[in-house]
């Protein structure tokens, strides 16, 4: 058997392994939980049983190379410093999971052709649970943080309406831009994708997280612009215009209630900004912030943990302190704030491995996002597919900045989804593959 063809097998039992696996792997914005990990297993081991001969494709690929040796570094690193050295750091293992993402690309190259059917699942099912979930009359009332979907936390359901949002509006501009819309199930998708998006916007703004509503006031913009980037530019205009002035109006009406959670941290940023200079660098406007009683509470706890971490980060800027970082967080200016849960994804990253992890991962990211893009141009991908991508991705970029969702479920899980997407489109562009109006076919058997 050639490696690059895929062993025939029961297709119903096959079909319905991989699309349940799927929903699952993709199930953490809509219910925080650890499934994800042990899903990332089965899909390996689905694979190896029913597609073992595409375990083959990635043997040689410099990108799956540097993922399993950044994955076993890290492992190194952490069974060093918690056998030789007694420390355990804090989630320090998480690091290694990028040893699996080559393994679990292979996993979404062998299901690629039920991609499909997984979102006309998951989209279904997630407006049901936004239906379920959303508590109306604490929303409406608008000084109650409330914590959407099914989370351990109000920040955390946030940032799942956030993904499900952006994906929800890709899965119907795919619509749109694949032919979908304009048969019977069209005006579902339409129902289905409308409903979440105002849903999601809904309990974002209910949740108070304003780490979210940041992320979002940077991505929202994009989102509506890349509506131009399409063929029939006119409606998608219109349709943009009009989502903007909805939204807006939303703004508009609830914009009390937003000014009333959000204004203290803007006007307490805002003098940090203006005191830099009078008091001598951001190390004295940010101690005087932390100090001053106008500071709302939850902002001088971010502040007092991003000034331990960059205590920490100066004593080893280039490869981290590994697992010893909490060790030298005891002896940091703030080290009584109840909380080692930095607050801020990139801190995260550079107390533990340094300069030198936040470059291994920014190349590894950079490189997994060129593929797609080159998956695009060679038509393997839809442009909705590519957007949805992109946005996610910057939508998750944001939000890290002032929480640490790499350390959670959701964000666990989207890296393992964000690496899996870039090596199959990666597989299909080394195999030759095509996409036409019939499906995805190779050229080798085009030609023959």
């Amino acid at each position: 058997m050639v490696a690059s063809e895929e062993p025939i097998a029961t297709p119903s039992r096959v079909t319905s392994v991989l699309v349940i696996l799927w929903l699952l792997m993709i199930s953490a914005p809509i219910v925080e939980s650890d499934t994800y990990r042990y899903v990332a297993l089965l899909l390996i081991g689905t694979t190896f049983v029913w597609f073992k001969p595409n375990l083959n494709l990635l043997r040689r690929d410099w990108l799956a190379n540097a993922c399993i040796a950044w994955g076993a570094y890290a492992l190194l690193r952490f069974l060093f410093g918690l056998i030789v050295d007694g420390e355990k750091g804090a989630s320090d293992w998480l690091y290694a999971f990028p040893l699996f993402f080559p393994a679990v690309g292979i996993a979404l190259y062998s299901g690629r052709k039920h991609v499909e059917t997984v979102f006309a699942i998951y989209f279904p099912a997630a407006l049901a649970a936004l239906l379920v979930s959303t508590d109306y009359r604490l929303i409406l009332e608008g000084d109650v943080r409330i914590s959407p979907l099914y989370h351990n936390n109000l920040i955390h359901g946030a940032i799942g309406c956030g993904f499900l949002m952006i994906g929800a509006f890709y899965w119907l501009l795919n619509a749109w831009e694949t032919g979908k819309l304009a048969r019977r199930s069209g005006a579902w998708i339409i129902a289905v994708s409308m409903s979440i998006i105002a849903l999601c916007l809904f309990n974002i703004y209910g949740s108070k997280a304003k780490g979210v509503w940041l992320s979002l006031v940077l991505v929202g913009p994009l989102m509506l612009a890349s509506l131009l980037l399409y063929a029939d530019r006119r409606r998608a205009a219109v349709a943009g215009l009009v989502a903007l002035l909805l939204i807006s109006l939303g703004i508009w009406v609830g914009w009390n209630s937003i000014w009333t959670f959000a204004g203290p941290t803007y006007e307490a940023a805002a003098r940090i900004a203006t005191e830099v200079s009078q008091r001598g660098g951001v190390w004295n406007a940010v101690a005087a912030a932390i100090a001053s009683s106008d500071t709302p509470n939850a902002m001088s706890e971010r502040l007092q943990l991003w000034a331990n971490a960059s205590e920490v980060i100066a004593q080893a800027p280039f490869f981290g302190a590994g697992n010893h970082w909490l060790t030298l967080w005891r002896s940091t200016t703030y080290a009584s704030v109840p909380y080692t849960l930095l607050h801020n994804g990139y801190f995260e990253m550079l107390v533990r491995h340094g300069l030198f992890g936040i470059v291994v991962f920014a190349i590894l990211a950079g490189a997994m996002y060129r593929r797609v893009v080159a998956a695009r141009r060679q038509r393997l991908i839809s442009l909705s597919a590519l957007l949805a991508y992109t946005m996610v991705t910057l939508f998750f970029l944001g939000t890290i900045l002032s929480n640490s969702n790499n350390r959670l479920a959701i964000g666990e899980s989207f890296f393992f989804v964000f690496s899996a997407v870039a090596f199959a489109c990666g597989i299909m562009m080394k195999k030759g593959e095509i996409r036409q109006d019939t499906g995805i076919v190779s050229r080798d058997r085009k030609a023959a």
